[in-house]
């Protein structure tokens, strides 16, 4: 089994909520619902509430440019 990638603020945590997510990265809850809408960030819905993987959370992150966009 592949090591999921360790978050800080949750070392154990195999899934996140919305918030538990932006918190984890340090973005707005309204980034990470932004990125599951394009479907850039895949959510699973074991409930109404979405939840992300940590595996996922740690690939969309390294998925992000290392530049910011051009004005």
């Amino acid at each position: 089994m592949e090591d999921l990638p360790q978050l800080p603020e949750h070392p154990d945590r195999i899934a996140y909520t919305v918030e538990q997510a932006a918190s984890a990265v340090g973005v707005s809850k309204d980034i990470i619902r932004a990125h599951i809408k394009r479907g850039n960030l895949v959510a699973r819905y074991p409930s109404s509430r979405p939840i992300i993987s940590a595996q996922e959370l740690g690939d969309w992150l390294e998925a992000l440019p290392t530049e910011p966009p051009e004005s």
